[in-house]
């Protein structure tokens, strides 16, 4: 009677000795997907909302190219992916929502690291056609060489260690997200009915869709503040948001994610190691894993519990040909998501003449309905029609193949005005190259872009590009002097700030086939995930999750921003140049980055398409009831989490005991 006891003190809903009658209303699985719900908000608003949108401006803001900023949204990835096979492994008998809660609190530290450049870095300097403190005329004029000014010590270096902390920041959020991925989900999976869990399942993956959205537009919206607000008077700011080189206050939606996580945590921590009518809700479920290895862990009752069966382990899912063929898959759909994620809103930018602040707004307005609804589908379709393994597998299967018909999608696009230099030829010379005769003794870099057109639309770099000696301020407008390589004849002139594009009719269609897209992605993600635990034991949930999601990192979210990155950079026409050295991209070639995203799109959705559709031929279950497996687990409820020599999560009588 007394182990009885204590038992149900256990599975109390609390933390230490404080577990007060007025909270056991939280020791529900409902409540549970609430807070985890909450969790994945705030894991989607920060790493695959704020962090996207921010890409951008970080780009500008330390001189990066996109296959390095491509590496700052890979490296939440980083460390994750060596810890989610061991945490999934030996976390399978610990107290999971303590490891989650712990985890959450070192994502807040991450935060925290992430932020860190903004307060202990210089003011952010820019070149423009202006005499204000902070920037520096970008005319024609001898003094534009930046010799002097590179002799002295380079801000270059100095920003390598501020993108080492930015690396290192959301490393460690990456790191703590790892507990909520693994065990967060098989606790969901263990503690509600083989109906309801597909759905459980589709919240949470629709809260971090909603967080990402939510991410997207609060990030725009910071974005419209300039970066140093906390250092400096932002009246005296000559850039508005609609310069190409303004940066905005990336860091305010990182400290607001460090505050939502540290809230969450409180809640997550308080729940048991097993919810109340867990025994009850095992008898009820039918296996139907591919092969019937929990044999071995009837039969071997210390089994998995060390770190040496961990070989053993991975063997047996080795061996599950539907395992293996489901999680590739599945990483082929997280490679797409993980670079349309981070470069969605450049994408908006580039091709649509629209500026990062706008293009956030799109990017969270068309991810709520698309890929929250996405998610909402796919697991309601599940549910609804009661999928068993196979029709979970090919109803993901004929979602790849509608997505990958709508790969020339990113043909779609609006027309720029041509470039002096780039496009089109100098007026007055003639001449095609971006350095002319008639602004080579200007000494015009690319450190800043500062894009001006004439009345024929014809768009120049910088007044440097357009040879312009001089600027002035007239009632509030730029008069500009002497622009040689527009017209040697006139004593000054007034150029429109800008490059003078605007969007067109393709713009709407585009984001009607992004949505679609979007929608048909994202449907897949709750199935696929359902069929990966039902082709595996219930003992090895765990870690084949884990493995899951070390291989969707790997080969997915890591690679998926650098490859996606590196397209972007093969198209660039204009590089950023400072000091000798190449920084971010201003300018790119619209078709050919088309044509390459086309490419990328349908040739990583038809190698999904295969291995989905192989997992579907190979699958063969052998269904059996899970009940006795349960009455093993019942017998070593007591000795499983202090077998565990890794990640023991000792309740208090046993630690008192242990003392």
């Amino acid at each position: 009677m007394a182990s009885d006891d204590r038992n149900e003190e256990k599975a109390k809903y609390g933390c230490l000795i404080f577990r007060p009658s007025c909270l056991q209303f939280f020791n529900s699985i409902r409540w549970h997907v609430f807070w985890h719900c909450a969790f994945s908000f705030c894991e989607g608003f920060i790493v695959n909302g704020v962090i996207n949108i921010i890409i951008v401006t970080l780009e500008k803001r330390y001189e990066l190219t996109s296959q390095k900023s491509g590496m700052i949204a890979s490296a939440n990835d980083f460390g994750a992916a060596a810890l989610l096979i061991l945490v999934g492994y030996l976390g399978t008998y610990a107290n999971k929502p303590r490891l989650m809660a712990a985890g959450m609190f070192l994502m807040s530290l991450g935060c925290l690291v992430f932020s860190l450049p903004q307060f202990i870095g210089d003011e952010y300097t820019y070149s423009i056609s202006s005499t204000t403190a902070n920037s520096s005329a970008n005319v024609c004029s001898a003094s534009n060489s930046s010799t002097g000014s590179c002799s002295e010590t380079s801000p270059k270096k100095n920003y390598e260690g501020y993108y080492s902390m930015l690396l290192l920041g959301n490393a460690l959020i990456g790191i703590g997200a790892v507990p909520s991925f693994t065990l967060g989900l098989t606790y969901i999976e263990e503690n509600s009915k083989v109906r309801s869990s597909p759905f459980y399942f589709g919240c949470t993956f629709c809260s971090a869709a909603v967080g990402v959205a939510v991410g997207y537009i609060a990030g725009a919206q910071t974005l419209s503040i300039f970066v140093d607000v906390d250092k400096i008077d932002t009246s005296n700011v000559s850039l508005t948001p609609f310069d190409p080189q303004w940066v905005g206050a990336w860091w305010i939606g990182i400290l607001a994610g460090m505050g939502g996580f540290l809230l969450v945590l409180l809640p997550i921590v308080g729940y048991p190691k097993r919810l109340p009518g867990y025994d009850e809700l095992q008898k009820e479920k039918i296996s139907e894993a591919q092969n019937n290895s929990q044999k071995i862990y009837k039969e071997e009752e210390n089994f998995g519990k060390s770190f040496k069966h961990l070989p053993r382990s991975l063997w047996l899912l080795a061996k599950n040909p539907a395992f293996v063929f489901i999680i590739l898959g599945g990483t082929v759909e997280i490679f797409i998501i993980g670079g349309l994620a981070t470069f969605g809103a450049k994408l908006f930018q580039e091709f649509f003449n629209i500026d990062i602040y706008e293009a956030g707004n799109l990017m969270g307005f068309i991810t709520v309905p698309g890929s929250a609804g996405g998610m909402l589908f796919g697991g309601y379709i599940v549910k609804k029609f009661n999928l068993k393994c196979r029709g979970i597998i090919r109803f993901s299967c004929a979602c790849l193949f509608l997505c990958m018909c709508l790969g020339p999608s990113f043909l779609a696009s609006c027309p720029s005005q041509p470039i002096a230099g780039v496009s089109t030829s100098y007026p007055t010379t003639r001449e095609s190259s971006f350095i002319s005769s008639c602004n080579s003794d200007c000494d015009c870099s690319t450190a800043g872009y500062e894009p001006v057109c004439d009345q024929n639309q014809t768009v120049y770099f910088s007044p440097c590009h357009a040879g312009c000696s001089g600027v002035s301020d007239v009632n509030g407008t730029k008069m500009y002097k002497g622009c040689s390589c527009i017209n040697r004849t006139a004593l000054s002139m007034t150029l429109t700030s800008g490059t003078c594009s605007d969007r067109c009719s393709w713009f709407y269609v585009f984001c009607v086939l992004l949505f679609l897209m979007m929608f048909l992605t994202f449907s897949t993600m709750s199935p696929t995930l359902t069929a990966m635990f039902r082709c595996i034991p219930p003992q090895q949930r765990s870690l084949g999750i884990g493995i899951q999601l070390t291989f969707g990192r790997l080969l997915g979210t890591t690679p998926g921003p650098i490859f996606l990155g590196a397209i972007l950079d093969s198209t660039c026409s204009v590089w950023q140049e400072s000091c000798g050295a190449k920084g971010n991209c201003w300018i790119y070639d619209k078709w050919p980055l088309g044509i390459r995203l086309m490419l990328w799109w349908m040739g990583t959705k038809v190698v999904g398409f295969i291995l989905l559709l192989i997992a579907s031929f190979v699958y063969n279950p052998e269904v059996v009831k899970e009940e006795d497996e349960v009455e093993v687990r019942n017998e070593k409820t007591e000795k499983s989490a202090i077998d565990n020599p890794v990640f023991s999560i000792l309740d208090e009588n046993s630690y008192n005991t242990k003392m």
